[in-house]
């Protein structure tokens, strides 16, 4: 093992110009596929957290946004087979003169735990703090990140849904999810007494026993709201976010695409290098084998050499693609880049760099290291050229 570094070591530096433009080749490849794959995972991520089949939406049918009597409220939770329920008011505005929006949801602080997926791990000390304080209010990270907000402070939302309606909130904690990084939740009794609104509701939440229960009321519900002037529309959570995502799918697959076709190209593109050093070295390969070395030694040294160089540049690339996103989002680059804020880069690319630059450094010296591995003395001396 002792000899196989010392020879990649070696043989790296001999071949310095190629490493280094293949490894800056690799770098910027593994860049944009940490970029574009944050996209998908973070899709992904928002549809697998919402996924419900037993957590009912029911909304106006015709209005967007929905504006549902408060009325139906109870006419709803009391049905049969509903077991837990709240409500959202939405609350959308903007964060600072630089336009940042935030959407707020007012909603029962009761079971919020219970009702909105991704606050499962939030502390119960905040909720029945949330409970105390009136304007209290429980903030994405994104939003205290990019604010520079903190635990405390007090902020008021510009509002663009309550135009003259502008609320005062003080920061009671954070919200644990990323699902919920742009968005913060407040108490529904602040809501209707600062909008000065307490007949109307944006979206109402039920949740049921199980599949067969959430299919039947779902039915039960629109065909005896059918007759009312507001008739609702009523769907589980899983087709909802589905819906609502289903225009970014053409996008996503689009991205899935670019992925691909990135990991192809890297793979590709360390294979040339890799043939060409191999062709360039036939002759350091059969002193070798006339040594004594034997073929596997010869593969191990060019999968090891094609693995420092891919790995290297993976966490390269990756890093560079976080550390950027980062800055991005402290607002400590000249121009700030909007596709980034609403899709930073997470910590855990830099390791997936490692992982892909791995993978990626196998399967492209695999076919140049067996090649390798069969280099015959007696031919290569016989014609050095």
């Amino acid at each position: 093992m002792l000899r196989l570094v010392v020879f990649a070591l070696k043989n790296l530096g001999r071949n310095r110009l190629r490493t280094t433009l293949t490894g800056l080749g690799v770098v910027v490849l593994m860049a944009i596929y940490t970029i574009a794959g944050t996209v998908t995972d973070k899709v992904n991520e928002m549809v697998a957290a919402h996924s419900s089949q037993v957590r009912l939406i029911v909304r106006e049918r015709w209005t967007t946004p929905s504006r549902l009597p408060i009325r139906y409220v109870r006419a709803l939770t009391n049905l049969d087979g509903v077991e837990d329920w709240t409500v959202w008011h939405v609350y959308a505005g903007v964060l600072d003169d630089a336009g940042n929006a935030a959407a707020g949801f007012a909603t029962r602080m009761e079971n919020f735990r219970e009702m909105h997926p991704g606050t499962e791990d939030l502390d119960p000390a905040l909720v029945e703090a949330m409970k105390r304080c009136r304007n209290g209010a429980l903030v994405g990270r994104w939003i205290l990140d990019h604010m520079g907000w903190r635990v405390g402070q007090k902020c008021t939302l510009k509002s663009f849904t309550h135009p003259g309606k502008d609320l005062e909130f003080e920061i009671i904690g954070e919200l644990p999810s990323e699902i919920w990084a742009r968005c913060f939740f407040f108490r529904e009794d602040y809501f209707q007494e600062g909008v000065a609104d307490k007949e109307t509701v944006n979206i109402i939440w039920l949740r049921v026993r199980d599949v067969e229960t959430a299919k039947r009321l779902a039915a039960q519900i629109e065909q005896s709201f059918s007759n009312r002037r507001d008739q609702v529309r009523v769907e589980t959570e899983a087709a909802g976010v589905g819906r609502l995502v289903g225009r970014t799918k053409a996008v996503v697959n689009v991205v899935n695409f670019v992925v691909a076709v990135l990991l192809i190209d890297m793979v590709v593109l360390l294979s040339n290098s890799i043939s060409m050093t191999v062709r360039e070295r036939r002759q350091e390969m059969a002193i070798l084998k006339t040594l004594g070395f034997q073929p596997s030694f010869i593969m191990a040294m060019v999968v090891g050499e094609a693995l420092a160089v891919s790995i290297v540049a993976g966490v390269l690339g990756a890093g560079l693609a976080f550390a950027f996103s980062e800055l991005n989002l402290a607002g400590r680059l000249p121009l700030t880049d909007s596709f980034l804020i609403e899709f930073p880069v997470p910590a855990k690319f830099v390791w997936h760099g490692a992982i892909v630059g791995a993978l990626v450094g196998f399967c492209g010296s695999a076919w140049p290291a067996w090649r390798a591995q069969k280099v015959k003395a007696v031919e290569v001396f016989a014609d050095p050229g």
